[in-house]
């Protein structure tokens, strides 16, 4: 228990530090909320539900666009608003 927080502590440190060395270099630093990144078509944003961790190819039932998982969820935060 104590090890999880002192993890969340020292990512949270990591996070500060990378935002601070961003800021002073001139390079745009921004949060993206990752929650639901792969139930979300990066191509008509329908919400095509939860899926299974094995289910690698993400396919949109309502316009037809076929990628990877991974992909998928990428092109869905490129695109998405900062938090």
């Amino acid at each position: 228990m104590f090890c999880k927080h002192t993890l969340d502590a020292g990512f949270a440190q990591f996070v500060s530090i990378l935002q601070w060395v961003c800021w002073k270099r001139g390079v745009y630093f921004g949060k993206v909320n990752k929650d639901y990144t792969s139930q979300v078509c990066p191509q008509c944003d329908t919400h095509t539900g939860k899926k299974e961790l094995k289910e690698r190819l993400y396919q949109c039932p309502e316009c037809g666009y076929t990628t990877h998982r991974d992909v998928a969820a990428a092109q869905v935060i490129r695109f998405s608003r900062i938090v």
